[in-house]
Parts: C-alpha cells; sequence; structure tokens
C-alpha cells in the first residue's frame, strides 16, 4: 500500500542533511529555518509543537503578524514539497507526521538505550555541525542543549560498556572505550577513573597515572578546575600500589581471570560501582583448586583499588570451634588499623579488645562472655569504619568460621541499608556448613543484596583462553588447540591442575618440542603427558584425599588403577568392600569432585588426578596386589574394554602372558573397527613384546593391519 507522501529522512548528528524519497530535498526544505523547524518538530514530544511556541523560537524579533505569514509560509512551502500529510494541523499546534520518517538522532537513543555501541557509528560529528539560523537565539540555545545531551549520552554509553568490559577482566578493551568516552567529554570523572582503574589493573601503572596527568592538566587549562578528592587519592593508591595483594607462596602459579565471564560479571560489577551504594554480600563456591582463593584476591584488589578500608581472613579447620576466632582474624586482617575505627562506642571498643590482645594493648579491656554484646560491639565498630570508606569484610575458607562472628556479621549487613559495606566469602564445594553459615547465605538476594557464585569446572573456551594466554610459545592455532585439549583432560577442568601442568610446561624448554609434536604419530589422548607431575600438584591432590573416610580413600586407590571407566561391581570385588559401603564412597567423591558420573557410568574428573593418587596415595606394594585383583577380577569379562584394561595391567606387572593378552584385543578391536582400541592394544603390545622376534613380527603385522585401516577411512 503506497503513501500519500514521499518519505523523509533528516542526518541531524553532524553537517545537517535532507532526504526526499532517498534523495537531496528541493530548495524550499533546505531553507535554514525550514530545516530548524523540521529538525525541532522531529525531536518534540509527539512531534508537536504550539505555533506560539515556534514563533517565539525562530522568529523572535519579528512583529507577531509578520512572524505567523513567516511560520505559514514556511508550513506552506514545506506541504508542497513533502505532502499535504506530513505536516498537521492540530488546533494552535503543528505536528510532524511520524509516518515514513527518518531520523539519526531518534535511532541513535533507541541503540543507546539498548547498550549498542552501533549508536556511535551514526555520529558523524557534532549535532547539525555548522548549522545556524539568524536571530533566534533561543534555537542556537536549544541546538547547544542537544550537542550537550548527545555527547553525555555517548559519554554514558561508552563509560557502562567499559564498566562491562571490566567486570569481566578485559581491562584493554575497557581502557580503550574509556579513552573513547573522553573524546566526547574530556572533562568526564566517571570515564577518567574508569581508565585509571583498567589500567591499574592491567599491571600499568604507569599508563594509569600518565591519563591522570593528561586529563587533569587539560581541565586545569581549559577551565581553570583540579582533579575531585575522588580522583586524587584514586591516583595516590595507584602511585602508592598500595592497593596490590602482597602476594602468595604461589603468586607464579595463579590462573589468569580469563573466561568463566558470567562468574567475573556477578562478581566484580558490584564491586566497581564507586562509591558503594549500601550493604552487598557475595559468596563463592567451588572445590579445592577452583579458583576461590584466586578471585577473593582480586576481590580484595578491585576494593582496594576502589578505596575500600579492606579486612581478611583466612581461616583453618582449627578456627571452627574457637568462639570469636574470626573476629580476631578479621582484626588482624586489617579491622584494627582502619582510619575510622576509633569511632566505634567507647564501651565497644572496650569489649572488643578484651577479644583481641592486639586491641587489649591499646585499650582497656572489658571481659564479657554475653554474645549479644560483642555482636552490638563488632556492628558499631563495622558502622564507624564504613563512616568515611567503603568497608570490605573478606573470608577465606567461611566453612570454617565460628558461628558467634557469622551471626553477627549477618545482623549488620541486614540491618544496614545506606552504609557502603561488601562481604565475600569462600566456600568450600560440599563442606558441612553451620546452622549460622547456612542462614548467613540463605538470606544472600533476599535480605542481603547480592548473589552466591558457583565455580564450575573450566570449559573447552576457557582451556583455548587459558593456553594462549599462558603458552606464548606454542605458536601455531592446531598446536595451541591440541595443548589445550590435552590440557582440559589432565586436569579435568581444575585451575589450579589445568595453570601446575602450563606452568611447569613454561619452564620446561627440553619438553616443549616434544609436547607440539605429540601425540606421536599412532598416538592418541591416551598417550601420557611428557612432563612429570610438579610437588604442587602432588601435594595438592594429596591434601583432598587425606581428609576422605576410610572408604572413600579405599575406593579411590582402587579406582586410580583402572583407567578412565571406573565399574562399582569392579570395585567391589578389588576394594573388598561391600557395595552398599562401595556406593556410599563412590556418592562423597563425586560430591568431592573426585570423579564425575557421566553417561551412565563413573570416571576421573582428571587424569592427572588418578596418576597422583596412585603414586602417591599408596605404597609400591599396596599397587602392585590391587593390579593383581584386578587381573583376576577381569578376567571374566569378555567386553573389549576390560579385557584391554586387564592387558594393560599385566603389562605393567611384567606378566609372560602380557603381549597374548593385548595382541588378542588389537585383533578383536581391528575386526570391529575400532581403531582407538586397537592403537591402545598394540602400544600396551609392544611395551610387554621385549627383543622377542616372534612376537616383534605379530607386532608389525597389527601395526601394518592399524595403518591400512586408517588408510581406508
Amino acid at each position: 500500500m503506497s503513501n500519500a507522501f514521499p518519505s523523509l529522512a533528516l542526518h541531524c548528528l553532524g553537517p545537517p542533511a535532507v532526504r526526499v524519497d532517498g534523495r537531496e530535498a528541493p530548495p524550499d526544505v533546505l531553507w535554514r529555518k525550514h530545516v530548524a523547524l523540521l529538525t525541532y518538530l522531529a525531536l518534540s514530544p509527539d512531534g508537536t509543537r504550539s505555533r506560539s511556541h515556534l514563533l517565539g523560537l525562530l522568529w523572535p524579533e519579528s512583529p507577531e503578524d509578520k512572524a505567523r505569514r513567516s511560520l505559514n509560509e514556511a508550513v506552506r512551502r514545506l506541504r508542497s514539497a513533502l505532502g499535504t500529510e506530513r505536516l498537521l494541523t492540530r488546533g494552535d499546534a503543528l505536528q510532524l507526521n511520524a509516518a515514513e520518517l527518518d531520523v539519526d538522532v531518534r535511532q541513535f537513543e533507541t541503540l543507546r538505550a539498548e547498550g549498542q555501541l552501533r549508536a556511535l557509528e551514526l555520529l558523524r560529528g557534532e549535532f547539525l555541525e555548522g548549522f545556524h539560523v539568524d536571530d533566534a537565539p533561543v534555537f542556537e540555545d536549544w541546538m547547544d542543549a542537544q550537542r550537550a545531551q548527545i555527547r553525555q549520552a555517548a559519554t554514558g554509553l561508552l563509560v557502562a560498556r567499559a564498566e562491562e568490559q571490566l567486570a569481566v577482566n578485559r581491562y584493554v578493551e575497557a581502557r580503550a572505550l574509556a579513552r573513547r568516552a573522553l573524546t566526547f567529554d574530556p572533562f568526564s570523572e566517571p570515564a577518567l577513573a574508569l581508565g585509571m582503574r583498567s589500567a591499574a589493573l592491567e599491571g600499568d601503572s604507569t599508563g594509569a597515572l600518565a591519563l591522570y596527568h593528561d586529563v587533569t592538566e587539560r581541565v586545569a587549562r581549559e577551565i581553570g578546575e583540579t582533579p575531585s578528592s575522588v580522583l586524587s587519592a584514586l591516583a595516590a593508591r595507584i602511585r602508592a600500589g598500595s592497593w596490590r595483594h602482597p602476594g602468595t607462596r604461589h603468586a607464579d602459579l595463579e590462573p589468569p581471570l580469563i573466561g568463566r565471564r558470567e562468574v567475573h560479571a556477578q562478581l566484580f560489577a558490584p564491586l566497581d560501582r564507586h562509591p558503594l551504594k549500601g550493604p552487598v554480600c557475595l559468596v563463592i563456591a567451588g572445590d579445592s583448586g577452583s579458583g576461590r582463593t584466586r578471585l577473593l584476591t582480586a576481590c580484595a584488589e578491585r576494593l582496594a583499588l576502589a578505596g575500600a578500608t579492606v579486612a581478611t581472613a583466612r581461616l583453618l579447620e582449627s578456627d571452627h570451634d574457637a568462639s570469636w576466632s574470626t573476629l580476631r582474624a578479621l582484626m588482624r586482617g586489617g579491622l584494627q588499623h582502619a582510619p575510622g575505627l576509633t569511632g566505634t562506642d567507647h564501651v565497644g571498643l572496650r569489649v572488643l579488645a578484651g577479644i583481641v590482645p592486639e586491641l587489649a594493648e591499646r585499650i582497656a579491656p572489658l571481659e564479657t562472655r554475653d554474645v549479644a554484646q560483642v555482636s552490638d560491639a563488632l556492628a558499631s565498630c563495622i558502622a564507624a569504619v564504613a563512616e568515611d570508606d567503603p568497608l570490605a569484610v573478606l573470608i577465606d575458607d567461611a566453612q570454617w568460621a565460628d558461628g558467634s562472628t557469622l551471626a553477627a556479621l549477618r545482623v549488620v549487613w541486614s540491618r544496614e541499608q545506606r552504609a557502603a559495606l561488601v562481604l565475600v566469602l569462600t566456600l568450600e564445594h560440599g563442606a558441612e556448613l553451620s546452622a549460622e553459615l547456612r542462614a548467613l547465605v540463605g538470606s544472600v538476594g533476599r535480605e542481603i543484596p547480592g548473589a552466591v557464585v558457583r565455580l564450575e569446572p573450566l570449559t573447552q573456551d576457557d582451556f583455548a583462553a587459558l593456553t594462549e594466554t599462558m603458552a606464548p610459545w606454542c605458536a601455531g592455532k592446531e598446536e595451541r588447540e591440541r595443548l589445550a585439549r590435552r590440557v582440559a583432560q589432565e586436569s579435568g577442568g581444575n585451575p589450579f591442575l589445568a595453570v601446575t601442568l602450563l606452568h611447569d610446561l613454561g619452564q620446561t624448554n627440553s619438553l616443549r618440542q616434544g609436547l607440539v609434536e605429540w601425540p606421536p604419530a599412532g598416538g592418541t589422548l591416551d598417550t601420557s603427558l611428557p612432563i612429570a607431575v610438579s610437588e604442587v600438584v602432588r601435594s595438592a591432590v594429596a591434601a583432598r584425599v587425606a581428609r576422605l573416610d576410610e572408604d572413600s580413600t579405599a575406593v579411590l586407590r582402587a579406582a586410580s588403577i583402572a583407567g578412565d571407566v571406573l565399574d562399582p561391581l569392579v570395585l567391589t570385588e578389588v576394594s573388598g568392600l561391600l557395595g552398599t559401603r562401595v556406593d556410599a564412597a563412590l556418592d562423597r567423591l563425586e560430591r568431592e569432585r573426585f570423579v564425575v558420573f557421566d553417561g551412565g557410568r563413573y570416571r576421573f574428573t582428571g587424569r592427572l588426578i588418578a596418576a597422583v593418587i596412585e603414586s602417591e596415595c599408596m605404597q609400591a606394594g599396596g599397587r602392585r596386589r590391587l593390579r593383581e585383583r584386578y587381573i583376576a577380577a577381569l578376567a571374566s569379562r569378555d567386553d573389549i574394554d576390560s579385557q584391554l584394561l586387564r592387558a594393560a595391567l599385566l603389562a605393567s606387572e611384567r606378566a609372560p602372558e602380557a603381549f597374548e593378552a593385548a595382541a588378542r584385543v588389537a585383533e578383536r578391536a581391528l575386526a570391529l573397527g575400532a581403531q582407538r582400541t586397537a592403537s591402545s592394544a598394540i602400544r600396551t603390545a609392544a611395551r610387554a613384546a621385549g627383543a622377542d622376534f616372534d612376537r616383534l613380527r605379530v607386532l608389525e603385522a597389527l601395526r601394518r593391519r592399524a595403518s591400512a585401516e586408517v588408510v581406508a577411512q
């Protein structure tokens, strides 16, 4: 259905242009006051303005009768050029018909509201750049206001997107967006602060301070202003480096903050707001080595960079039953040196000194066993400290926190409405939680704003990004992809194990070429990684095993001998436990993320874990006894996987029948077209062949058949 009038496009973001049915508008439309009238109506509410308002806008210096004739003539000419239905009369008002109307400012507003950076592509310059209307100062003021609003909107869009990038640790992108925002508003403090924080978190403190000085010098030169106290304080913190975490024993093994975009956004977005608004509680739950402590450290750094007072407690299991042990740890972890501590109620300060020996050295202690009184004292302390600056309380391994401190923290965070308070807890996945900790975690997202974030194993995309970051020596894309797949398989998605492997490879120059060429010709992903497991990994896995009960440890040891697939029936026979006890042990091992139930069967979350358990958590005699039990248990099983495992165990024990067992599996696998199983069986047979000529001849024949199968496929 055709329209009664042509389409109209107004391009206002840059030098003005008017298009009618896709062509340049006729001269009558391009008169300056006609362009001004169309643009003003297009950006007015409902496209409508009263005639008297338009007279004061465009003909303020003319007598009213002459101004009205000028407006009527403008309307007549525009209707003649654009169609009689383009400009409508509504009583004493004029309305610009929105049908077939395209205004780039409206497009910009829509895209900006959606957070799309495509909005900036519409900005070809200033609003109505170079445009001027004689004797219309009100219209000129309106143009100036529009220009300021559009610059502010563009700046706000860039800052918002930069904040999103910063929240997921894309520092380079955030920094670039902040710099771009400063091109629209050279004096924008939010953009400057964001650029400085991005550079600092990226590790470029010099660049952060250079940006600060560039902008503040321009502000002083052009408008005679000095930077705010907030910006000056941020620059001072960056200059001093006091916000940086002092590091840990294995700081060089900390996983880079890549991948896990949703997790990082949930954690860091609320922390990057400055000033912080009201209380918030974030809970990070994950397995050992999943990156809980690494994320807690990152939270502490961001909060300190934002100017918060940070108190950190890293707890031990022995802290759990000691009353107020967590409070003492927080005092020692930064709270006792907070500038606002002296603002605590005097009696409350004495009560705290009765619990914290370090405070008793400065303040006369008041001994009390009244939990409510101590809770009130802690609340007064927290409120006093948060009076001047945001306060962040971070507790690592909160499952070991004492109930009294947790209950007091929950009361404070639930009761406070305006104080800038952040509470960050880490929990070990599957740990038994006290009633107080369950109540605190359960209140997050209801009584207390915040989120509970669960750390899942790394994805293949995460491994690809991790490998690209930590293995720059692995230059080719295909080589990096192969390395990423192998690290994923070895580590089971555990960041600590993955980072340790990549770090060790980075330190072992002699093994890199072998790794790049891995797996060897005819090899598969089962081929052992050409690197020894580091002591760091061995200690970490052994420590996790040490916390298990006797049945779970027995099943885990037996399972470590069994390869990739764990059969509960075989485990029952090998471990000597009742089937119900094996099932219960497997349930716990699954909760503790040693094993996973996948596709109707159990398997280790990572082959590296099985290797460490086999080598570190049992003696040589125990390993041999378990292998012998497996060999006996698998003898009656006819499935090819069981027979392959039995052949591998026979080869490990250097049993005389190992070669024949492996050769039979290879023959059977080739007949079934199971190429990968055949390759594994041939490698096992090769280990058992020794120098026996007849066996080597059989082995060569099997290899030729396997190669022929590959070519045929």
